[in-house]
């Protein structure tokens, strides 16, 4: 082949692909100028080379002078590896086409080969890129999966079928629809929608169900896959398995339900002493909370030796109307409920027990679940609850029941506590108002016997003395001028006696009321004493009530004696006021007055306690305002409408008042 025409060479030089002719043997006769630059030789070194020299590949071994059938083809493509110059290799997609002679022989060969290795490189990128993809795809804890757009599995990760319980993916490529792995199959429509609509997805949250039919709670995302026209050709998606968040959200709002439970019945505590209203209300939450249909509570009563319904929900009229016949299914169980003597060690839960609830007319039956209700040591009832097999209680819900019969128990107990106090305290009431009552028909008794028998007894010797003073002779100087001193002594005893009369319960109390008693009383302690007196009454049209006029009276008596006695008082104000609806008591002084917060003070403090007590009696407020060198106020409210008040004292402090 003549080779040495110029014009041909340039043209092949010209070309973009690398031309390299092979003469006989296999020898290189020719490169063009993109063959050497890939190749790295020159026309020069190539003439003294063998192809197999450039090509070190398998590829080499099927040229035309070592295989007859490539001999045969006129042009064949494979890839192949050039050994460059400088020992790198090449790879290169070449084209050989044979050259024959007349006699059909092979004369020679011509390679056009094109430089591949940027192709290579994006070839191998490519497939790292897929390995890594599928590495991912395949070790992702996440459900990855491609479906089409009918619904089938065209594609899917091991985590979807662990996840899903199967064995392996080709069970899930037998489904014939991804809709069989939802538990609910309006989530499929729905993702299927949303995937028309808008072409994905985001968090959508789905319940798929697993091999044995248990619940898998996943948030899923997906994008739709479109061929070049945009038409919709399958789904790919991600489904992040959140059942543990799922099982931990429900646990928490659970854990809050019961809190809310628990804190309304306490807030029913706090709100009513009624026992049955708080019981009312533990049941009514529990049962919203559990879904129960039917409950009741039933508490122990020791002296009937019965369990009484105290609260129920849900029983029909028909059911309710009428006795309810009680039947435990454990007798012995029952025996010791209704022992007065028996203890429990105090648990969080205990088991629970069945009982039958029977109509003793319809003969209507229904079993019920119960838990029992314990007060400190000792059961005190039990709530029962009628559970189907489907409403099978979970092991939360059991322990939530135990701590409520717990605190249930121990509201009972502290409802219990209080009414036994508020009975105590309204027969302390009592008793102090008879104590008060008796006090001062006491008082009035020796006041009046004072007045009455001993004034009249002293002014009866003091006549008789004067009697006797006008027969002695006028000689007797000195047993008149005795006779006289006595009857100064008896004078001074009458003054003193009228005096404690007076205190123990004024006359003109009784007969004017309280504006006279108190100015006649201010009026002495006046005269007696340094101490500066501002009194006042006001809105007093009438005569009140003679009880509240004697409280009053006493308030004053114990603040004005306060102020003069411990608080070493200049000024006292003393004002009582008739308003609506309250009378009004105030007495302030500017002594040295006290700490509250001590628990020991040289202090007036059964006189303070006694007027708290007497303005509790009268349904009133008292409110006691002091410091150390801030004096000390002392503000009382007696309700008006107390006319009545003698009316709820027993009859026999009535009979000892009106006498």
């Amino acid at each position: 082949m003549d080779l040495q025409n110029k014009s041909v060479s340039a043209i092949l030089n010209n070309l973009s692909d690398a031309f390299m002719i092979i003469g006989k043997g296999g020898r290189v006769e020719f490169l063009n100028a993109q063959a050497q630059r890939i190749t790295g030789y020159t026309n020069k070194d190539a003439g003294k080379m063998n192809c197999s020299q450039v090509f070190k590949s398998p590829g080499c071994n099927e040229c035309c002078y070592f295989n007859p059938e490539m001999a045969k083809k006129t042009c064949s493509r494979r890839e192949m590896i050039i050994t460059r110059k400088d020992g790198k290799l090449h790879p290169v997609e070449c084209t050989t086409s044979t050259i024959l002679g007349t006699d059909g022989m092979v004369t020679g060969a011509v390679d056009v080969f094109k430089d591949i290795s940027k192709i290579k490189l994006l070839e191998d990128d490519l497939r790292h890129s897929e390995n890594k993809y599928r590495h991912l795809f395949e070790s992702t804890k996440d459900m990855i999966f491609i479906i089409s757009k009918k619904g089938r599995f065209l594609d899917l990760n091991q985590a979807l079928v662990d996840l899903l319980g199967y064995r392996e993916k080709k069970e899930l490529y037998a489904l014939e629809n991804i809709e069989e792995i939802f538990i609910d199959s309006i989530h499929w429509k729905v993702f299927q929608k949303q995937m028309i609509l808008n072409g994905y997805v985001k968090d959508f949250e789905a319940g798929f169900k697993t091999k044995d039919g248990s619940r898998l709670h996943c948030n899923l995302s997906a994008n739709t896959i479109r061929d070049g026209q945009g038409k919709i050709l399958g789904y790919e998606g991600i489904a992040k398995d959140i059942t543990a968040r799922m099982d931990a959200f429900r646990a928490l709002y659970k854990n809050h339900q019961e809190l809310v439970l628990l804190n309304t019945i306490a807030v029913t505590m706090n709100s009513t002493n009624d026992l049955k209203a708080m019981l009312s209300t533990a049941l009514n939450e529990v049962m919203k909370l559990l879904n129960f249909s039917i409950g009741a509570i039933f508490l122990i009563n020791h002296e009937k030796h019965t369990f009484d319904l105290n609260a129920y929900k849900g029983f029909s009229s028909r059911m309710y109307k009428g006795p309810v016949d009680l039947t435990f299914h454990d007798l012995e169980l029952m025996e010791f409920l209704l022992g007065k003597d028996n203890f429990l060690t105090p648990k969080s839960i205990f088991p629970s027990f069945k009982v039958s609830l029977c109509n003793s007319k319809t003969r209507k039956a229904i079993t019920m679940t119960c838990f029992l209700i314990t007060e400190k040591e000792k059961p005190s009832g039990f709530m029962a609850f009628r559970i189907r097999d489907e409403e099978a209680l979970a092991i939360e819900d059991f322990h939530l029941l135990g701590s409520l019969g717990n605190f249930v128990g121990g509201a009972i107990a502290n409802i219990n506590l209080i009414k036994t106090v508020e009975k105590h305290r309204e027969e302390l009431k009592e008793i102090t108002a008879r104590l008060f009552h008796s006090q001062e028909v006491e008082c009035k008794r020796i006041s009046r016997e004072l007045h009455d028998e001993t004034g009249s007894a002293l002014i009866g010797i003091n006549l008789k003395l004067d009697a006797v003073e006008n027969k002695l002779p006028d000689e007797a100087d000195e047993i008149k001028s005795l006779l006289r001193h006595v009857k100064g002594q008896i004078n001074h005893t009458y003054l003193e006696m009228r005096r404690i009369s007076h205190r123990l319960h004024p006359a003109l109390l009784s007969d004017l009321g309280l504006e006279p008693a108190l100015d006649q009383y201010i009026s002495e302690i006046s005269e007696q004493s340094r101490l500066k007196i501002t009194f006042k009454m006001i809105g007093f049209s009438g005569r009140i009530n003679p009880d509240i006029e004697t409280v009053l009276y006493r308030f004053s008596q114990e603040a004005l004696s306060n102020a003069m006695k411990y608080a070493r008082a200049r000024s006292f104000k003393l004002s009582i006021i008739k308003g609506y609806p309250s009378i009004i008591f105030i007495a302030d002084d500017d002594g040295i007055g006290f700490d509250l917060e001590l628990e020991h003070q040289e202090r007036p403090a059964l006189g303070l306690l006694s007027m708290r007590e007497r303005a509790t009696l009268l349904g009133g407020k008292f409110s006691l305002r002091t410091a150390p060198g801030k004096g000390t106020r002392i503000r009382i409210e007696i309700p008006i409408n107390q006319e009545k008040a003698a009316e709820c004292l027993p009859m026999d402090v009535q009979e000892m008042y009106e006498q």
